[in-house]
This record gives structure tokens, sequence and C-alpha cells, in this order.
């Protein structure tokens, strides 16, 4: 198994720092880095700022709720569309849009002619007697109007003039047709008016005539409109009379007009169109909700038309006024932020990658607020209590009880709400962030969401109350609430591990994932140094003890104690714990080299950590747990061989060290401790509890006055409570053993 290739190890001289020169770039880094810092927060702020001030003033009601005092519109005046109004009045104009019919006038022609055919029959004739049977019998030919007809046709003059007034007679017949039984559809039977033309005819030559004019039971009538005028057509009117009756039998098997469908269909859409929009006005001052109503779904409609006309009649001055004061809260919360991060959270302060992604999941957490704003689901607490949680386990509760502070204040600015809804999500999140102490199940993070779930049910139950909110909103807001809490718990629990990754966050559980044996890295270790894999297990152990002793993370500490020698596995004869039975390695090395060598299992280490891509908390252990501690040994070797040649150069310390850095976190001070009095407890001969004491005293005091512990965060009180931890974990060890008698054989 490959594990890693060894990097040629720099000189003695390379080693060597110039001072003026690395000094002015390192000022250098640090201020372009500081500037990179500041030009992403400001750009945050300003992001954010957009976000929470949105298009203007937020909505703030919502369908249940119930306003505490009448809400009046504000607002000069606003309209709203009148759906009611305006359909009925396009209905109107379309249902007075004459039906189109198509006139085929050749079945009224027909009957004409052949009523004037059978004039020139009877004038033929000499008597009733004389005329076809069969023309007597289709006409229903009786001798009366026999007789009249006959007198109308005595003379050629006569005749001439009938001819004449039976085509005069027909004229109306003819331009208004007849309607026939089924020629309209049943729910177009109630129209009165007709548009009719003759086929082939333009649109604009249609005539208009009322439904009963063309209806046959209607012509038919002696004292109609269509009987009066073929009457009116005969002189005298008797042969008028006589002629309609014989034609109105024959009418009904004559219908002319066919209904236009399209047409009719394309001129009431016309019509519908050319009535506009219908609207009701609301003046300022008129009540829109009254005090103690509860807000229904006409009055949320009338509430946001009135706040969307009070947006627009914002003046330019009116929104820059509100704009620089949403970026003045936003950056007050920036502020209060960064001086906590500054004061608490080096690890941010000091790392523009992690700022970087804190200020995108802001931004992020807020632009999902800004998109649920317009739900009725209360969904809006997720982004909210997801972001906290993430920080939470990245960090520390604390962090995430801050960040729930400052992210519930913005999305209440966002969303103009109030102190309520403040205290609901504040509560809700900040209870399931407290639980995130320690992330070693699955199952936590759904119990940390079953414990939101029922704050926020809780609270939102004495919120309503006390609002005097109606008890149905009430009930559908815990509902909701209290699901979105327990769903956040199952996200996180599924989305840790790309969380993860994303953000670089270890877990109690990667971390136990981890410290599994299998673990190709610890597998190798007990393969090439068993003596380093076995100083690993014990200093784990004690270093646990004493980190729960102070409540840091022990789970950590002891991880990184598995890992924090795993350089050594390079050369492992060169260490003292795996040369068993073997000649000591640096006694034909000059001590620089030893020191080397030893020296190089640190970034050894490091290499190898992140070729096998260990969490950087854990690279962190590896390269900080020796600090910049003198590797003593081998510098004292190194005075007594110059001190018998007087041209030797002087020996300098700062070779003979480590390169550091030294311990940045509780964590690596209390590996650095557990590291080096676990190594030096092994030589003592008898490990009598004063010796352990003595020894770890000793050897903390040496470190505490080296100055390795004042970038740790460690107090005074809690290295005395380290010391003692693991002065009781050696004694532990190496405690006496009853000394059994051989044993006799029989």
């Amino acid at each position: 198994m490959s594990i890693g290739k060894r990097r040629p190890k720099p000189s003695r001289a390379q080693l060597r720092s110039f001072p003026s020169v690395s000094l002015q770039q390192s000022r250098i880094a640090k201020q372009r880095a500081r500037l990179v810092s500041f030009s992403l927060i400001a750009l945050t702020v300003l992001v954010t700022s957009a976000i929470v001030h949105g298009s203007g003033p937020p909505f703030v009601y919502r369908l249940g709720q119930r306003p505490e005092r009448e809400i009046r519109v504000k607002v000069k005046e606003f309209r709203i569309r009148n759906q009611t109004k305006t359909s009925n009045e396009r209905q109107a104009a379309a249902d007075q849009v004459p039906l189109v019919m198509i006139n085929d006038p050749a079945p009224i022609k027909d009957l004409a002619e052949r009523l004037d055919d059978l004039t020139v029959t009877i004038a033929k004739s000499q008597r009733f007697e004389d005329v076809d049977p069969i023309v007597v019998s289709t006409w229903k030919l009786k001798p009366e109007a026999y007789l009249d007809i006959k007198a109308a046709t005595d003379t050629p003059q006569r005749r001439d003039n009938l001819h004449v007034q039976i085509t005069k007679a027909f004229a109306p017949l003819l331009d208004a047709g007849v309607l026939g039984p089924g020629a309209l559809p049943r729910n177009e039977e109630s129209s009165r008016t007709l548009s009719i033309r003759d086929e082939g005819q333009a649109a604009d030559e249609a005539r208009i005539f009322p439904r009963e004019r063309v209806v046959p039971e209607r012509i038919v009538k002696q004292d109609g409109p269509v009987a009066r005028e073929f009457i009116a057509a005969f002189t005298p009117s008797r042969v008028g009379e006589t002629l309609f009756q014989l034609v109105a039998d024959r009418l009904d098997g004559r219908p002319t007009l066919t209904f236009d469908q399209e047409e009719t269909a394309r001129l009431r859409e016309i019509a519908r169109d050319a009535i506009g929009e219908r609207y009701d006005p609301f003046r300022e001052g008129q009540v829109l909700v009254e005090q103690g109503q509860a807000i229904g779904e006409e009055q949320l409609i009338l509430l946001r038309m009135e706040h969307d006309t009070a947006i627009a009649e914002l003046t330019f001055g009116e929104k820059l006024q509100r704009a620089l004061g949403v970026l003045a809260l936003v950056s007050s919360l920036f502020i209060l932020a960064g001086f906590y991060v500054a004061r608490h959270e080096h690890r941010i302060a000091s790392d523009l990658g992690r700022i970087a992604t804190l200020c995108a999941l802001v931004v992020l957490c807020l632009g999902v607020v800004r998109l649920l704003a317009n739900q009725a689901w209360n969904a809006d607490l997720i982004p909210v209590a997801a972001a906290a949680m993430i920080l939470a386990i990245a960090y520390n509760p604390n962090f995430g009880l801050m960040a729930t502070f400052a992210l519930s204040i913005l999305t209440c600015m966002a969303l103009g709400t109030g102190i309520a809804h403040f205290l609901i999500l504040m509560g809700g999140t900040a209870a399931g962030v407290l639980g995130l102490n320690d992330v070693r199940t699955r199952t936590k993070l759904i119990k940390v969401g079953a414990t939101s779930a029922a704050v926020y049910m809780i609270l939102t139950w004495a919120a309503g109350l006390w609002e005097h909110q109606p008890i149905e909103l009430i009930r559908s807001d815990a509902f909701w609430r209290a699901g979105w809490g327990l769903m956040a718990g199952f996200f996180m629990g599924g989305s840790l591990p790309f969380l993860e990754n994303a953000f670089g966050i270890v877990t109690g559980i990667s971390l136990l994932e981890l410290g599994d044996n299998t673990h190709p890295l610890l597998q190798e270790l007990v393969r090439r140094a068993p003596g380093t894999h076995n100083h690993s297990i014990t200093v784990g152990a004690i270093a646990e003890a004493a980190a729960e002793r102070i409540g840091a993370n022990g789970l950590l500490v002891r991880i990184g104690a598995y890992f924090h020698d795993i350089g050594k596995m390079l050369k492992p004869h060169y260490f003292v714990e795996n040369q068993v039975g073997s000649t000591n390695r640096h006694a034909n090395l000059a001590p620089a080299m030893s020191t080397l060598i030893i020296i190089g299992h640190v970034k050894d280490g490091v290499d190898l950590g992140r070729q096998h891509h260990l969490p950087e908390r854990i690279i962190d252990l590896i390269e900080q747990h020796h600090g910049t501690t003198l590797v003593e040994y081998f510098y004292h070797e190194a005075n007594r061989r110059n001190g018998g040649n007087p041209d030797a150069a002087l020996v300098q310390e700062s070779a003979f060290r480590y390169p550091g850095p030294k311990p940045q976190t509780k964590e690596a001070g209390i590996l650095m401790m557990s590291d080096c009095v676990e190594s030096a407890s092994r030589t003592l001969s008898e490990p009598t509890p004063s010796r352990i004491e003595g020894l770890v005293s000793e050897l903390i005091d040496k470190r505490l006055r080296d100055g390795q512990f004042d970038e740790s965060g460690l107090t005074l009180r809690e290295i005395a409570e380290i010391r003692d931890s693991l002065v009781k974990s050696l004694i532990g060890i190496y405690h006496g053993r009853v000394k059994y008698p051989e044993q006799r054989t029989a």
C-alpha cells in the first residue's frame, strides 16, 4: 500500500528565515486578505439589504388574521376590478348582438310563381268544376276563393295587375325569409332579433328583423304584420286575404333561413371586447376591515391592491430614505456579528474561505425566505432553522445562537412581521441550536428537530392567544411550524454528509467514522509503527478525559491523537517507541540531522492527512501538537559536542525547534500536553504517583513558560484542571499490581 512519498528535507539554511523580506511579505498578504474580506462583507451587506428591502414595505396581512384595530385606506384612491360587473355588461352586450342568418329565397320565389300559375289556371277556367282536382286538392281551393280570384282575373288588364300585386306582396317575405323548426340551437331560441342577409351579400348589407317576423306560426296570423303587408299589396283587399290564406298553409314547409354560428360568435366577441373593464373606487379613509374582523379573501384582495398602490405612489426620496434605514440596520447587525466573530471565532476571522462561506449562507438563507414570503405555510422558518443548525454544527451552539438572533431579525424585517413572529422564530430555532453541542448519532438531529417543533408549536399558541387571533388560524400556524421544524431535523440528518464536505464540518459522526481501526492510515500505522500506534491510543484516552474535564471537544482530541503521529510511519525506526531490540539509528547522525528527521514527522503527517482527505481540524492537530517546542535532547547533544571544539559555530536554538504553529485551539493544547507527558512517563523506572505528578507538572510548566499555550485560549485554571486529569489518568495506567507467587508444578 502506498502511503505517500517523502519530500526532500530542506537544509538548515533553508529553515532560517529572512526577517525583513518575510515580515514585509506577510504584512502585505495580511493587508490584501483583510481588504478582500472587508470587500466581501460590504458586498454581502448590500445584497442582504436589497433582499430585506425588496420592492418596498412588505405586505403584512394574512388570510384569517384578526386586526386589533380597523384598517382604513391610506392612499388617496385605488380602484379594484369588478369582475362580476364587467362580466355581466359584456354578456349583456353579447346578448344584444342579433343572430346572423343566411337567407335562401328560392322556396318563397317558387311559392310565388306557383301562386301566379294558380291565378292563370283559374282565369282560363269557366267554372270551379273545370279546375284540375289535383290543383284543388293541392291548394285546398274552395269555391269562394275560386270566385274571388276569378273576379280579379276576368279581364287581361286585371290579370296583369294581379301578377304585379303578387310580386309586390311576396317582396317582404323574400326579404325577411322564413325560419324553419330546428334552425336555431336550443341555447339561441330566446334571441329576439336576427341579422339576415342573402347568400353572397356582404355583412354590411344585412337587415335586422325581429324573430317574430320570420317564425311561421307568427307569419300566418291574419292580424300579424306580414299578413297586413301581404294583403295591403292587393286591390281589393278581399283578393289579398284569399291569396294569403292559400299561401299561409304552405309556408311551414318552405324555410329559407340558416344560422351562421361562426359569424355570430365573432360579432359577439367584438361586442364583448368593446366593453372595457369596470372598477370599484376606494377612497382615502374608507374602512376596509373592521376592528376584530377576520380577514377574508375579499378583504385580502382589497388590502393587497391598497398596498400595491401605496408602493407605486412612493416618491424617490421616500424610497431612498427607507433603503438607507434598512442598510443602516443590516450594517449594525453585521457589525455586531463581526465583533462576536473577531472576539470568539478566530477560525472564521482569520480564514477568507470561511468568511465567504458564511456570507454566502446568509444571502442564500434570506433569498429563500424572500421566495417563501408569499406562501401561507409559514415555511420561512426552514431556511433560518437550517442555516442556524449548520453553523451550530460547524462551529458551536453559541455561534449558532448568535446567527439565529441575526437571521430572525432580518427575516422579520423582510416580512414586516412583529415581535410575536420574532419570538416564535428565535425561540424554536434556539431550542434546536442549543441541543447541537455534540452530534454523534443520526437520530440526534431528528430529536433536535422534534424539540424545535414542540417549541414552535407552544410559542405559536402563546403568541396567537396573546394577539387574540382566531383559533383556526393559530391551529393552522402551529401545525405548519411544528411540521417544518421536524422536517428541518430530517433534512439536516439526510444532508449532513454533503454539508460536512461542502463546509468542512467535522461532526461526532464523522469523527467516529475516522476513528475506526479499518481506516487505511491507522492500519498502516499498526503495520509499520506499532509502538507509535500504541502510544497514540494511550494519548487519545488520557487527552479525551482531560478535554471532557474542561468542557472541550473530547472526541475530536481522541481521534486527533490517533492520527497525530502518522508521519512517523515513513521512518518508524528513528523514533524510540519503535526501536525495540534494535540499534539506535541516531547514534551515527549529527544532532542537527536527527532533529530534522524528528521534526519532519509533523510535515509528513500533514501531507499524509491531506492525501487521505482528513478533515482540516484533524490536520491542524497534527500540525500543532508540538507547537514550536525545542527538541531538547539533540539540542543539548549539539551543545555538548561543540563544547570541546572552540572553533565550532554557535548552536542556534531555532534550528532545533519545531516549525509550529503553536496550538491555536484548546484541543491542540490538550493534545500537546497529553503527548509529552505520556511519552515521558514511559521513561520512569518506578512510576509512583508522586513521580508521575512531578513529571507532569514539570513538563506542562516548561511549555507554559515557553509560551506554547499563548494562542490556544486555555486559561491557567483550565491548564491546572488538565494537569490533574492527566495525573489521574497516568496513575491509573501505571498503578501498582499484586505480585503473584510462581506456580509450582506437581
